[in-house]
């Protein structure tokens, strides 16, 4: 029988390595999960964890008032934050700002390496802001699509309750010559 803190551990090394296109050095630094509970259910290949959660691996951080693991044998399926909100935020590139998001949920699925911030979700970089009721990411292709929250008119569903919204600050390089 394997010891649970070193299978605990061994889990969470899966996440770092695989959460975001991170800083080739954040998935080579050890993992810090501080919260005020944890339990783990190794039949079902689930750890939760909950009360001011704070994860911190190189530049990745992130805090929540909950965070739940899912796990398939050694490999993991999918990764939850929820907050008021939960945030994010990691360095994803030497050359670029930091990258920080905050949303009521966060998802990470590993397999399709997507991430989905979904309510009041909000995405920044710089002043540059990217804000909607769901906003998706797919790191394999770098794409990042959003929308705003579903109608509550009823039988208008093409009136969306909240838009997306985009917010580009000017180049300060300024036009080409």
């Amino acid at each position: 029988m394997q010891n649970p803190e070193r299978l605990l551990t061994t889990l969470l090394l899966l996440l770092a390595s695989s959460f975001t296109q991170a800083l080739q050095d954040d998935w080579q630094q050890e993992m810090i999960i501080q919260s005020n509970s944890a339990e783990l259910d190794r039949k079902s290949g689930m750890v939760v964890y909950e009360g001011k959660v704070q994860l911190t691996q190189g530049t990745l951080k992130i805090e929540a008032d909950r965070l739940v693991l899912m796990f398939e044998g050694k490999h993991l399926q999918q990764a939850i934050a929820n907050g008021n909100p939960a945030n994010y935020e990691q360095k994803v590139s030497k050359d670029k700002p930091v990258t920080r998001a905050s949303a009521e949920r966060i998802d990470y699925f590993a397999t399709s390496r997507e991430v989905a911030f979904t309510g009041n979700a909000e995405l920044r970089q710089d002043s540059n802001l990217f804000s909607g009721e769901v906003i998706r990411y797919n790191i394999n292709t770098e794409t990042v699509t959003a929308r705003g929250a579903e109608s509550t008119t009823p039988g208008k569903p093409e009136e969306p309750k909240q838009r997306i919204r985009v917010v580009i600050q000017p180049d300060d390089a300024g036009p080409a010559e």
